[in-house]
């Protein structure tokens, strides 16, 4: 029996909940889960349905925000050409394309207002690697 199912949520520090309701509720279109409140009703984190039972949770700090200790996190996508123009409309950027080098997955990569990598990628008939549950 497998004991890990899957990966269920990453936790990002933010410096501002606003840009984060903007990048990826408002741009990405993913639905907020959950508030954290304290107890005098003030919003203090967001939980961030990213699909299938993943989610990024994202807590306020006024602690400098260092990206030093991960490479980047990815999405897996439906439409990868919608979600490219959707990203380039709304933060008016151009986005390239492409393959993985040796997994042939499409994808591009952007970076969100707080310098965070963030990966998008679409498997198709050309990818080497393709999901499984195994």
């Amino acid at each position: 029996m497998k004991l890990i199912k899957k990966i269920s949520h990453i936790s990002l520090f933010t410096n501002d909940l606003n840009k984060v309701r903007s990048f990826y509720i408002d741009i990405l279109k993913l639905k907020i889960a959950h508030k954290f409140l304290n107890d005098q009703n003030n919003l203090y984190g967001l939980f961030i349905n990213a699909g299938e039972g993943t989610f990024i949770e994202f807590f306020k700090t006024d602690k400098e925000i260092i990206n030093n200790n991960k490479n980047h996190f990815c999405f897996e996508v439906s439409d990868i050409n919608k979600m490219k123009e959707n990203i380039q409309k709304s933060m008016k950027i151009s986005i390239p394309i492409k393959r993985g080098k040796t997994d042939n997955i499409l994808q591009f990569m952007i970076k969100d207002f707080e310098n965070n990598s963030i990966e998008f990628h679409q498997y198709d008939n050309k990818s080497k690697l393709q999901y499984t549950d195994e």
